[in-house]
């Protein structure tokens, strides 16, 4: 399986190692997918990208289905080693890491996704506002960073990311 920062093959050399397991967040979640569809997918985008079909697509993802509960990851990888999660090897919870996300995001939330044809596959259009409104961020991000008005650029930032600063982002 494959996720950030490879974690299935951290958690089996922290078992072999006789612990702790370290896990950052005991609410963290992932999703994960097989090199197999990772592969897959990455053919079946750059396919998709450079027809002609789809040109105003840009970002796939593979529907993964329901994410994975990182310390249910490890407490699993832990009984399959044959021992117990608490009594064997500790779960140590390390924290959260500047700009980690409890969950991941698959799409922006004013991205339409959609079906592309392909069995497993979404696709989204990009939110790209217009050059004027770009300017206009653009311009204003400027002025607050010259004046160190950190409120002002914080509200400029979720202006133009509605994700930006949110608890599920």
């Amino acid at each position: 399986l494959a996720s950030n920062g490879s974690v299935v093959p951290k958690f089996k050399a922290q078992i072999e190692a006789g612990g702790p397991v370290t896990v950052t967040h005991p609410d963290m979640v992932r999703y994960f997918m097989t090199i197999r569809e990772a592969c897959d997918l990455v053919i079946t985008a750059a396919t998709h990208a450079l027809g002609t079909q789809r040109p105003d697509v840009s970002v796939y993802v593979l529907n993964m289905g329901q994410p994975v509960k990182i310390v249910d990851l490890a407490e699993r990888m832990i009984r399959l080693s044959g021992l117990q999660p608490g009594y064997d090897i500790e779960i140590v919870f390390t924290g959260m890491r500047p700009g980690e996300r409890l969950h991941e995001i698959l799409f922006a939330s004013e991205e339409p996704t959609r079906e592309i044809g392909v069995a497993g596959i979404m696709a989204a259009q990009p939110n790209e506002p217009p050059m004027q409104t770009l300017r206009k961020w653009g311009a204003a991000l400027e002025q607050a960073i010259a004046r160190d008005d950190r409120a002002t650029i914080k509200t400029i930032l979720k202006d133009a990311v509605p994700e930006f600063g949110s608890t599920a982002a």
